[in-house]
């Protein structure tokens, strides 16, 4: 399974599994009325902590849906795309291996470079620029 799928079934059983709680909670308050003749209201904790459950639990899908969607980006971010498999979505600049060297190309429709002295400019790969560093006590401020 690839992290896409991985995110999208996450997604879908979050969504699934707080429409499947709401039936069976609706089923689970019908039984309990019929059984102790009580009006729906009276039974309202019943559903409440039941709901509050399923909503946990589709929390929880969506959380595992989230630090996915962070490792893809996280994979994205260091790992090499070769340039047969696609190419950069957005103009900017990206760490490139050329033919013979590694080094910051700018693309905008193509790959653009003001000096590569002796290297080769033939792209082969590309990834993008990690963010600058920022200190924990810079998030702060």
């Amino acid at each position: 399974m690839t992290l896409d799928e991985a995110i999208k079934y996450v997604e879908e059983a979050a969504i699934k599994y707080v429409e499947e709680a709401a039936i069976e909670e609706e089923r689970l308050c019908k039984r309990y009325d019929a059984a102790s003749g009580y009006l729906r209201s009276h039974n309202e904790s019943i559903r409440t902590s039941d709901a509050k459950k399923h909503e946990r639990h589709a929390e929880e899908l969506r959380q595992f849906a989230e630090w996915f969607k962070g490792l893809k980006q996280l994979k994205e971010q260091t790992t090499w795309i070769p340039c047969s498999e696609r190419l950069p979505e957005e103009s900017g600049f990206y760490l490139v291996s050329t033919t013979d060297c590694i080094t910051i190309m700018e693309f905008i429709g193509e790959w653009i470079s003001q000096n590569l002295g002796s290297c080769n400019w033939y792209v082969k790969a590309w990834k993008p620029l990690p963010n600058p560093y920022k200190a924990e006590s810079e998030d702060k401020e």
